[in-house]
């Protein structure tokens, strides 16, 4: 057989073959959204016995399709792909300008309302930067279809099974409409990004009109965040911490576990990546100082180092505060991104 022949048989066969291929991959499909149904069928059953009115369940459930690219996206979140220089890029010019220009225009209702709970307005102000760059991204996916996608996905099934029902519940008491819930690809709401049961628990009818307004921007925005880091135990006589110059050799000698330092507080002590607690003193003798060179402190808070990337000898001694916008945001990149922002808004230089 001549090998143009052969050629065209192998091109022949690949077409013969297509079809099949196809259908395979078709029939999962079905299969997968057959099992998605039925998951949502179960589901239904179990929140009409937690107390989820029939009618609610009607005008969400039918409305729900899977999301899977918000399973991918689960997967690959920037918080703990990107290195720390490429991650806190977003602390940029224009970030900060439009942070200093939401003060301008909103400053003395933010200041206000975050002393009300006994927070830093910069710190406020920097999570919704971070979170939803002032109330400018595009909030755009239906909610009830993410959450149900990464439940019925089961990596992290059944908080986002949670997440379900709290976002059920904030309908069945009238605090939005469906048509209201949008969310990110990860089913966090409004300007705010929270979470469905943060909703619940934290976010605030501030200014008394009888409905707790996430989506625009104003005293229910504000008090909420507010009031989240006010829970976590916020310490408005304190900062979040500083950047840090470390010793010859100090990536490598100077990270110990949690157990080697002193108890931190109860707030941070589930963080334990964070490592070593020490008085701003003990560090001082270790030989970290200050970016500029200079000595640290001479207040003896306790403090938890956290080194950047590989072989840029750069760290961050933080204090308590950090971990309450941990409690945000589980991830030292974003939290350092929010208190680098914070200082930034407010022309904080160490």
């Amino acid at each position: 057989m001549r090998l143009s022949h052969v050629k065209n048989l192998f091109v022949l066969l690949g077409m013969l073959s297509l079809p099949l291929t196809l259908s395979a991959q078709d029939a999962e499909s079905e299969n997968n959204d057959a099992a998605f149904q039925s998951w949502l069928a179960d589901f239904r059953d179990d929140a009409l016995a937690r107390g989820i009115s029939a009618s609610t369940l009607d005008s969400v459930l039918p409305e729900i399709r899977q999301q899977r690219q918000v399973v991918q996206a689960d997967r690959s979140q920037a918080e703990f792909v990107n290195t720390y220089e490429r991650y806190l890029r977003r602390v940029n010019p224009s970030r900060i300008e439009a942070g200093k220009a939401l003060m301008e225009e909103h400053g003395d209702m933010i200041r206000e309302v975050s002393a009300q709970y006994g927070v830093q307005h910069r710190f406020v102000v920097a999570i919704l930067g971070l979170e939803s760059n002032y109330g400018s991204f595009p909030i755009t996916e239906p909610l009830f279809s993410v959450i149900a996608t990464l439940a019925f996905d089961g990596r992290r099934g059944e908080m986002f099974r949670n997440e379900l029902y709290a976002a059920l519940e904030i309908i069945d008491k009238g605090y939005a409409t469906p048509d209201m819930m949008k969310s990110s690809w990860a089913g966090a709401l409004g300007i705010v990004q929270f979470t469905p049961s943060s909703f619940l628990r934290l976010a605030v009818d501030h200014d008394g009109d009888g409905r707790i307004d996430l989506w625009t921007m104003g005293p229910d925005v504000i008090a909420s965040v507010a009031n989240y880091l006010s829970s976590t135990g916020w310490r408005d006589d304190q900062t979040w911490g500083r950047e840090v110059s470390l010793p010859s050799g100090g990536e490598q000698s100077l990270p110990a576990p949690q157990e080697v330092g002193m108890t931190p507080e109860a707030q941070c002590r589930s963080f334990q990546s964070m490592g070593a607690w020490r008085p701003l003193s003990d560090w001082q003798q270790l030989g970290v100082r200050r970016a500029d060179g200079s000595n640290l402190p001479t207040r003896d808070l306790p403090a938890a180092l956290i080194i950047g990337d590989e072989g840029d000898d750069k760290g961050y001694l933080v204090y308590r505060n950090f971990c309450s916008v941990m409690r945000y945001n589980p991830a030292f990149r974003y939290a350092l991104s929010v208190s680098l922002l914070a200082d930034a808004i407010d022309d904080i230089r160490d």
